[in-house]
């Protein structure tokens, strides 16, 4: 590795590397569920005295007791069979969860308990504060979040109390909890670094609005908890960027809001639910800057004006609301609801958040004409 190469690391401890690019993203779609969603904002977060305060220093003890019971350590095993047939279970990574409800769920992140090409693990084995096992059941997985669900049938469990990542500030105290490169029950201090970070991965996950955050975080933080000062959940620590695979005080957690809202779809229909136009897009749009390959596709679609010089190739259509509205292979987005799309980059961060029958203004080239078309996303597994 070239030196002050900066990558994105996920955080499983020897599991799936969820690894470095800052352009794929991908959705995978799940069986609905008619389970009862699942409400993780609790308004009645008792307010955590800080012990030094006469003294002007930060004390995280309270804080660190109400976190650490709610936090737990993952353990995924993959099954499989020898060169003479035998059947074996092997471990296959580690991670850190957060247990949600007194009824058994716990949000991790979905390179946790996944592995290859989203391949779920055989076992996933759950650790508790008092050193108690049980093995868990998946109830979802959304590789575009990195956020899984789990439940386990385990009673006396503490769920953790939830916060406002909405509220937070740079600067601010916060606390990461998790299971550190085998370390259980980990805890360790920094502050918001800065929020509202996007971020892609090569592992389909986009986020829009990262949490950043020079609280120590390793492999193994993985699905851990980021609280603020008085033990509220703000955050489930997910990456880190890095020179060398290790902590370099740069960590990355998807913020609570989003995660509640990703749970609840989860719980609820078995996958989160994402608005599609039903197309896909070219990853290196960029071209368009090219003189020459402007040419090339102004002859190849036969268009008597140039294409713009910036915008989104679209590379295919599928069956649903774009291919209905007429849109087509190599014609050009260059705007939605009046924001530029001068990049690939553009479409991703735009359509991240968007749900089934949220409405679209679409400006785009096609043929050599400028359009404009209005559409209603369609649920993905719709298309």
């Amino acid at each position: 590795m070239k030196a002050g190469h900066v990558i994105l690391v996920g955080l499983g401890l020897f599991g799936t590397v969820f690894a470095a690019s800052l352009l794929a993203f991908n959705v995978v779609e799940k069986t609905k569920r008619s389970e009862p969603a699942l409400i993780l904002n609790n308004s009645t977060a008792p307010t955590i005295e800080v012990q030094n305060a006469a003294k002007g220093l930060p004390d995280f003890r309270a804080a660190s007791k109400q976190i650490l019971p709610s936090i737990v350590s993952i353990t995924t095993l993959m099954e499989g069979e020898n060169w003479f047939g035998e059947r074996y279970v092997e471990p296959s990574g580690t991670g850190s969860g957060v247990v949600l409800s007194k009824t058994g769920h716990i949000v991790t992140n979905n390179h946790v308990v996944t592995s290859g090409r989203n391949r779920v693990a055989d076992k996933i084995i759950v650790k508790f504060s008092n050193g108690e096992t049980a093995e868990a059941k998946v109830i979802g997985t959304d590789p575009r979040s990195d956020i899984a669900v789990l439940q386990v049938q385990t009673k006396n469990l503490t769920p953790i109390i939830t916060g406002d990542s909405e509220s937070i500030e740079v600067g601010e105290w916060v606390i990461a909890a998790g299971n550190p490169l085998g370390f259980e029950q980990t805890v360790s201090v920094g502050i918001v670094s800065n929020k509202g970070r996007p971020l892609k991965s090569e592992d389909y996950a986009i986020f829009i609005d990262g949490i950043q955050t020079d609280a120590a975080i390793n492999k193994g933080n993985s699905g851990g908890a980021l609280c603020d000062s008085e033990g509220r959940l703000i955050g489930i620590n997910t990456m880190i960027a890095s020179t060398d695979q290790g902590s370099v005080g740069i960590g990355f957690a998807i913020p609570v809001n989003r995660v509640q809202k990703v749970v609840d779809e989860i719980i609820k229909y078995g996958h989160a639910r994402y608005g599609r136009i039903g197309i896909a897009v070219r990853s290196d749009s960029s071209i368009l800057g090219i003189p020459q390959i402007r040419e090339r596709l102004k002859a190849q679609v036969n268009a008597q004006t140039d294409p713009p010089k910036q915008g989104v190739i679209i590379s295919q259509v599928f069956e649903g609301p774009a291919a209905q509205a007429g849109l087509a292979t190599l014609d050009i987005i260059t705007s939605i609801n009046d924001t530029a799309m001068k990049a690939t980059e553009d479409y991703q961060v735009f359509m991240a958040d968007k749900k089934p029958g949220d409405q679209l203004k679409i400006t785009y080239w096609s043929r050599g004409e400028t359009k404009a078309v209005t559409i209603t996303l369609a649920d993905v597994e719709t298309i």
